[in-house]
């Protein structure tokens, strides 16, 4: 993940929303919240979702329909 210039990224959103997990097999729980940290005030951590993906067993997105 480049985080190269992130600071810049409020240049084109105002409203980030940073949803991350604890054990995610491909990116560590360090890196999710580095980066959440860095892009948004607003964040929520998804106890044992994964990748947030089928693969990972994760198939329902409930958290994501109330930012929507």
């Amino acid at each position: 993940m480049n985080t190269d210039h992130i600071e810049r990224i409020h240049e084109y959103c105002d409203d980030i929303v940073c949803l991350y997990t604890d054990n995610d097999p491909y990116v560590p729980y360090e890196k999710e919240k580095e980066f959440a940290d860095l892009v948004s005030d607003r964040r929520e951590l998804i106890k044992g979702g994964g990748h947030l993906n089928a693969e990972t067993g994760y198939v329902k997105f409930d958290e994501l329909l109330k930012y929507l």
